[in-house]
């Protein structure tokens, strides 16, 4: 099969519909939306595209911020994608995603379990913005490559956030949603009109998350999402003065 992603300027890359290039981006695209995290073999399978294109189609959707590169090669939906799905408007998302960075890292670091943003979406979803794995060998791996991704809020720790039932502890335990030997904790993180704009949480097997660690951690996972929440509510002030 002759890879034909240069001739962009030639006859046989066009259609009656457009230049043959959009429509293999547009497909890698959906399919990365349809059913990822997926892995580049998988992608190229699934478009029957050659490998060496569907990288580079890729590598280009990444560069734009359209799809996410996981540390296990899978790839999933990127920011820039991301904003579109969510119901918080995209400047608080775009500050949520800047802002998250260093202080999930943080988080994971403290707690040494992996830690997960997320935010409304339409129809009782929710968004992933952002995770940050944990280096343990024996970690949560229900939930990697979650980035980017849009899920139901039913039932999950993130949707009980989301909706506001959380408890006077200022935080949410239940068993994670995907693997009942896991343990989620959640906590809000609020705009400056005390509105929860997403959820900030840890995931990793129960048997490390039991008894006595879950008030510390859940305390941890809480100063992490009020100091998200500050940093948040500061840029806002800021920009609002600016105008």
């Amino acid at each position: 099969m002759t890879d034909r992603l240069a001739g962009s300027e030639g006859s046989q890359d066009e259609s009656p519909q457009g230049p043959q290039t959009v429509h293999r981006a547009l497909e890698v695209l959906t399919l990365v939306v349809d059913r990822g995290p997926l892995a580049l073999s998988d992608i190229a399978r699934a478009s029957k595209l050659p490998t060496s294109t569907t990288s580079r189609m890729l590598r280009v959707l990444e560069h734009w911020g359209y799809v996410s590169r996981a540390r296990d090669g899978q790839y999933s939906l990127g920011p820039r994608f991301v904003q579109s799905r969510v119901v918080n408007d995209q400047a608080s998302v775009e500050d949520l995603v800047d802002a998250s960075g260093p202080i999930m890292s943080r988080l994971t670091e403290q707690t040494s379990e992996s830690s997960y943003l997320a935010v409304p979406s339409p129809a009782n979803t929710c968004t992933f913005l952002r995770e940050v794995q944990s280096s343990l060998p024996i970690r949560y791996v229900g939930f990697d490559g979650w980035e980017g991704r849009t899920v139901p809020m039913g039932g999950s720790v993130t949707g009980e956030v989301l909706d506001g039932r959380i408890p006077d502890l200022g935080y949410v335990v239940m068993v994670a949603v995907q693997d009942p030997d896991a343990t989620v904790i959640g906590a809000p993180v609020r705009n400056a009109q005390g509105q929860i704009i997403a959820a900030l949480s840890i995931a990793g097997p129960s048997f490390r998350m039991g008894g006595q660690a879950v008030a510390a951690l859940g305390e941890a996972v809480s100063s992490a999402a009020t100091e998200l929440a500050e940093q948040i509510n500061s840029r806002a002030s800021q920009g609002a003065s600016k105008r």
